[in-house]
């Protein structure tokens, strides 16, 4: 996922942008140097799909379609051009969304850095003249950082980056907000939580999910042994490591009476992992009440078609025993 994001409110608040809005743009308007380029009839689009802003930008929003909605908004707001193949969303930046990194001269905010210009690099102290140090910031210090390069900083990132590896956080400036370390967690894991600690270990993903979203229902923390153990790699094989965490913090979320008479257990999530995947895709939680209701709806359906048929076939009789 992405770590760092650059969102320029002047020219949102000029577009009327919201947070949420503003901080797609700013994912997006790098995603050309990365994403899959598609020639379409009207040309050179890119390929975006709703899964990959969900899994990059876990902070706006975990919902595809709330994501492909945002998406809209930024097409009706002239910054994005839509498109579309049968399995994937494609999208081109406008000519206005150019402005997005761009001074009031319209030269760029944060031009291609120094070193790859071929310029040396040069300090304002050395350890040869120690006296000096305290008086002048040099160009690696936190009031001069040395990645300016801030509107394309964040695009080559993969989203199992180590946060050692990432880039340096640039200095906020010319109306700049930069949102830093977006990685997951995106809360603080306690100390006390059983199972897994290493983020490289295939489970801890969908396990600390699964555990956070438990302790949060039930106020205390699931067991973990190694029975769960294997039953969070069975899921993640069966779903994915991209959305296998999302949907055991969405299975928290069921309040099907059999669900909570089991208190959540992972023997049902995995028994039926494909189905909550399918309720986390569309937002849709089915329970008893619901399944039942559906039922009713359908048997109200079935007998109606059943009437008209029998009228039909009544009124068909009548008009044969006219002419007979």
């Amino acid at each position: 996922m992405q770590f760092t994001i650059t969102i320029n409110q002047v020219k949102a608040l000029e577009w009327g942008l919201n947070s949420q809005q503003a901080l797609l743009f700013a994912f997006i308007y790098g995603c050309p140097s990365w994403t899959k380029p598609v020639k379409t009839d009207d040309g050179i689009f890119f390929a975006l799909s709703k899964a990959k802003i969900v899994e990059e930008l876990p902070l706006l929003t975990d919902k595809p379609d709330t994501a492909y909605r945002m998406l809209k908004v930024l097409d009706e707001a002239g910054l994005i051009e839509l498109s579309s193949t049968s399995n994937i969303t494609l999208f081109r930046l406008t000519e206005k969304a150019v402005e997005w990194n761009q001074k009031l001269d319209g030269s760029e905010k944060y031009p291609t850095p120094a070193e790859n210009k071929g310029r040396k690099k040069i300090r304002s102290t050395s350890e040869k003249s120690p006296s000096k140090v305290g008086k002048k910031s040099g160009l690696g210090s936190e009031k001069n950082p040395t990645n300016q390069d801030t509107n394309h900083q964040d695009t080559n990132q993969g989203t199992s980056q180590d946060l050692q590896n990432g880039p340096g956080k640039p200095a906020p400036s010319g109306g700049l907000v930069v949102l830093d370390r977006l990685e997951t967690p995106r809360v603080e894991i306690p100390a006390d939580m059983p199972g897994p600690k290493d983020p490289s270990c295939k489970t801890f993903k969908v396990w600390a999910n699964y555990a956070m979203a438990y302790r949060k229902r039930y106020s205390t923390w699931p067991v973990w042994n190694a029975k769960v153990g294997k039953q969070m790699t069975q899921l993640v094989d069966r779903l994915g490591a991209d959305v296998a965490h999302h949907v055991a913090a969405h299975y928290l979320k069921t309040n099907d009476a059999s669900i909570l008479r089991k208190c959540h257990s992972l023997n049902e999530l995995l028994a039926n992992a494909e189905s909550y995947h399918t309720q986390w895709v569309t937002g849709q939680r089915v329970n008893g009440a619901t399944a039942r209701q559906q039922e009713r709806t359908e048997a109200n359906l079935s007998a109606a078609e059943q009437a008209a048929q029998l009228v039909l076939a009544k009124r068909q009789a009548g008009e044969r025993n006219e002419y007979l």
